[in-house]
């Protein structure tokens, strides 16, 4: 499943107020299985980190607030118990060496202070590495999405077999499903061209079915890409589709906060 704040999920990346390069860079982050969300509602973002503390905020100076305004922002949520492990990195257009200074050193950001005129290359190489050396993975490799609420289905047919299963996570790795009543693979079966239908987005691949697992006494089944059928624009296809659920399931979180 995706990341849950701890160590082992990885922590939730936010940008808060993103100029325009974020669309772009945040798309990098992702290929390198960074799970980033994009917002533009700072005080509800601060009642939720309140609950999630184990997560990484990019704040955007140029817009959302009067530079002024953010700082005193920073400087609450820096200095909340219940948010000060929050890492907090600023992002701007115009940043001068006065601001770094006082994001850097007065303040004492964890998480960098990042000047995005350099472009989308470099700013995403500043930010992996930044996300890097604060071991925003986690644990995990792989960002895995929930998806059962999505609609995703798996089809597959060899001619002799068809199969057809519900989707509950997806990742670039592999999915874990619900195999129809009597439709269940033999365990190590090779399911070759299996359909899916990311939001009307089609996906042919290659699988291995693994096997299931209990869990709550419901059979889960597991299935991972043989990764020789898996080209960047299909990982790309699964990691654009996987930003799109989770985004929607943090703004519906941030809506109730």
């Amino acid at each position: 499943m995706s990341g849950n704040g701890s160590g082992d999920f990885g922590k939730k990346v936010f940008f808060l107020h993103p100029p325009g390069v974020i669309n772009d860079v945040a798309g990098i982050l992702a290929r390198s299985e960074f799970e980033t969300y994009l917002v533009k509602d700072h005080d509800r973002l601060k009642r939720w980190l309140a609950k999630h503390p184990e997560s990484i905020v990019f704040v955007n100076l140029d817009e959302g607030l009067p530079e002024p305004e953010w700082e005193a922002w920073v400087r609450a949520v820096m200095g909340d118990g219940a948010t000060r492990p929050v890492g907090i990195g600023v992002v701007t257009l115009t940043g001068s060496s006065e601001l770094s200074e006082k994001y850097l050193i007065d303040i004492g950001v964890a998480c960098g202070f990042v000047v995005v005129k350099v472009g989308v290359a470099k700013t995403a190489e500043i930010l992996l590495k930044t996300l890097e050396a604060n071991e925003a993975r986690g644990k995990r490799k792989f960002v895995r999405v929930p998806c059962a609420d999505s609609g995703v289905e798996l089809n597959f047919s060899d001619g002799e077999r068809t199969a057809k299963a519900t989707v509950l996570d997806l990742s670039v790795a592999g999915l874990a499903c619900r195999f129809e009543e009597g439709r269940r693979p033999a365990p190590r079966s090779l399911l070759r061209g299996m359909h899916l239908s990311l939001k009307g987005v089609p996906l042919f691949a290659d699988g291995i079915y693994v096997g299931s697992r209990e869990d709550s006494g419901v059979a889960t089944d597991l299935v991972m890409f043989d990764p020789r059928s898996l080209d960047d624009d299909k990982k790309d296809k699964i990691r654009g589709f996987g930003r799109k659920v989770l985004q929607a399931r943090m703004d519906a979180e941030l809506a109730a906060v």
